[in-house]
């Protein structure tokens, strides 16, 4: 399958911009060939009827050859037992083979007159033939204003399209709360009523699991604390340790829980403010100095400001770090922080020396409760952290991405909105 972008607008906007071509060049064609033989052709029976009336006329008087010739611009040629007379278009007599030699072109209509009588009427097509190009100019508009409607209409059948498109794009990225106008119920309307309906269900069901979790999570806080009250009753044990090692755990994991509950209710609600990243970076990263194997920060700006909620933006970068630390290595290199303008853009890059991601899990471990290879290294955590920082970073109109797929170094990069 081709990586290149092919556009159904585009394509119908290019076979109409060469159906409208098409259009007018037959017309033109058509045109000039119906001011042509075929135009001409249809004016041969009448042509004759008044060739035989005037010849009949000048026969009758002969008198009258002249006038008709001036009146009606035409050549006009007399054979008789005579001789040969001719007359020139202005009425004025002329030698017969003058006016034949500058008559070349012209349409000849010959009538047989009594005895050895004919006359012969020479015609400029010029006449009959006019240059009528603004009529032209009048056909070619009709043909573009037809076709420009027929695009139009067209393309407004299609704007449904575009915008299920632009929700499927939405849903990709993760926001379940999308939804697609349904302007007609045709069969991309359908398309799209089933697509909000999917949609509605989907964030229902990650709504529902979401508050199950944060539900369950602190009922569990006080069954926990008796827990750890009964175990300092209890005597010293192999058994004691082990419980306690236990209830830790869940207590770590349920403060998680609801650590990401409150985060999902604040992004539905942010604090927005003009908020300067660089004194919040250098704090977060001077909480985790006495951390092996340490933070660094590189090539920060002296201010940077962005419009966003700044107790969001500071758990992201939390996460952010932690999640690098708790993954380097023992002999992996400082965690990088680095914060730089880019366009429209804040680019925010938090680089480890630890195990690394495979690039085809980079997505995958946005999702919630995921966990990688433990065998790579990624023993610790419950799978939450950079799901919790894709929440964030979504609810800023922002992007998040992992790479670059390598055996030792992961880069995770943030996109918000500046401004």
């Amino acid at each position: 399958m081709s990586g290149r972008r092919s556009s159904l607008i585009s394509r119908f906007a290019l076979s109409t911009a060469l159906l409208a071509a098409t259009l007018i060049v037959l017309a033109t064609i058509f045109f000039h060939f119906l001011r042509g033989d075929l135009f001409m052709d249809s004016f041969s029976a009448p042509l004759e009827e008044w060739a035989s009336s005037m010849a009949a006329m000048i026969a009758a008087d002969p008198e009258m050859a002249s006038a008709v010739a001036k009146n009606h611009q035409v050549g006009l040629i007399i054979h008789s037992d005579d001789g040969v007379i001719a007359f020139a278009p202005g009425g004025e007599p002329i030698d017969p083979e003058l006016l034949l030699k500058h008559a070349v072109g012209f349409r000849q209509i010959q009538v047989h007159g009594q005895g050895h009588q004919s006359f012969s009427f020479y015609l400029d097509r010029k006449d009959f033939s006019q240059p009528r190009y603004s009529l032209l100019g009048g056909l070619v508009a009709l043909l573009l204003i037809t076709v420009g409607f027929v695009y139009y209409v067209q393309a407004s059948q299609l704007k449904p399209l575009r915008w299920l498109r632009d929700g499927v794009d939405a849903v990709s990225k993760g926001d379940f709360s999308t939804r697609v106008p349904v302007v007609r119920m045709d069969e991309i309307g359908h398309v799209a009523q089933a697509f909000n309906t999917m949609t509605q269900r989907v964030e229902q069901m990650i709504n529902d699991h979401d508050r199950l979790m944060a539900d369950v999570s602190h009922e569990l806080r006080s069954p926990m604390a008796r827990i750890k009250v009964a175990l300092e009753l209890m005597p010293e044990s192999k058994m004691r340790g082990e419980i306690t090692r236990d209830v830790r755990e869940m207590e770590a994991l349920t403060t998680v829980l609801l650590e990401r509950e409150r985060v999902r209710n604040r992004t539905a609600r942010l604090d927005a403010e003009q908020v300067d990243l660089v004194p919040l970076l250098q704090d977060v990263v001077k909480s985790f100095a006495k951390r092996p194997p340490g933070v660094v920060c590189q090539d920060l700006p002296d201010q940077l400001t962005v419009n966003a909620d700044a107790t969001l933006i500071k758990v992201l970068v939390q996460n952010l770090v932690d999640n690098a630390l708790k993954f380097s290595l023992p002999d992996s290199e400082a965690v990088k922080v680095s914060l730089q303008r880019d366009s429209d853009d804040v680019l925010l890059s938090v680089e480890d020396d630890g195990p690394g991601i495979p690039a085809e899990q980079a997505d995958r471990v946005l999702e919630p409760f995921v966990k990688l290879d433990p065998s790579r290294g990624h023993k610790s955590g419950y799978g939450l952290g950079l799901n919790l920082c894709q929440r964030i970073v979504q609810a800023h109109k922002g992007t998040i991405s992992i790479g670059p797929g390598q055996v030792r170094r992961t880069v995770v990069e943030v996109r918000l909105p500046a401004g």
